[in-house]
């Protein structure tokens, strides 16, 4: 089990929780759209008013600096939405030809990512930061453009905070607050939580005319990097990514490898 790291363990009034993730872990077919939702996502009782924090920078990972890149052609975004896209193609086949084991095809799904070859993995990892560069091109253009949003759904706290951690560092996404690991300002203990979904956006509308025109309600108010983890009773093990780009593509693919940003000896 991995350890995530807090830079303080003091819970303020507004029962926010500053952390740092510390390392990952590791899979859908099922839609994602603003905000991200897991499927087959329950909430148990008693644990929906949540509340902690996010990252921390990790000087360790190598990570995507968009404002350094050159510029993000069509033909790039193009054919990483393509190669993403196949792979979504392909995994759709595999659950069905696999019996669609476990809710939804949740044991199929992760049982596909396992079979990912090195070169699949760095073609996958060089096609999501093609993608999460050129959203953030437009992004530092027009915050309320460009938005990024991941889904991660996982085993336990630790191992969907390892994988939160992994991408936002290798793919330079900002970091905001982590909210759900406590109850009322009571901090909740990772073991406590079960499996989680945590879902994470680069920002959303910062203004209530926006707010409006958005269509998302309160939930468009993120801040960027913010994060929220819930419960989560579903299978699928992995992580949903969602690119919103100025073309207007719709772009979601998932289920992702959580440990695909991970070093290879450490996968």
């Amino acid at each position: 089990m991995r350890k995530f790291l807090l830079a303080t363990a003091a819970v303020t009034s507004s029962t926010q929780l500053l952390l740092s993730f510390g390392s990952s872990s590791p899979p859908s077919v099922i839609a994602f759209s603003p905000p991200i939702s897991p499927p087959h996502h329950l909430h148990r009782n008693g644990r929906n008013a949540l509340a902690s924090s996010p990252p921390a920078s990790s000087p360790d990972a190598a990570s995507v600096s968009p404002g350094d890149e050159e510029e993000v052609g069509p033909d790039a975004v193009f054919d990483a939405t393509t190669l993403l896209s196949n792979f979504d193609a392909a995994q759709r086949s595999f659950i069905e030809a696999d019996g669609s084991k476990g809710m939804g095809g949740g044991t199929s799904a992760l049982s596909y990512l396992r079979s990912l070859t090195p070169k699949d993995r760095s073609s996958m990892r060089d096609a999501v930061s093609t993608l999460v560069q050129k959203a953030a091109s437009e992004r530092s253009v027009d915050s309320s453009k460009g938005r990024v949003m991941m889904g991660f759904c996982a085993e336990n706290a630790p191992e969907a905070l390892g994988g939160l951690r992994c991408w936002v560092t290798a793919l330079g996404l900002p970091r905001g607050m982590l909210h759900g690991m406590d109850v009322d300002g009571v901090p909740i203990a990772p073991e406590e939580l079960g499996s989680v979904y945590v879902k994470f956006s680069t920002g959303g509308a910062m203004t209530f005319s926006e707010m409006r025109k958005s269509g998302l309600g309160f939930d468009s108010l993120w801040r960027p990097g913010d994060a929220l983890l819930e419960p989560y009773d579903g299978d699928f093990r992995g992580v949903y990514l969602n690119v919103e780009l100025s073309d207007g593509v719709f772009r979601q693919f998932g289920v992702l490898p959580t440990d695909l940003f991970m070093e290879e000896e450490e996968w």
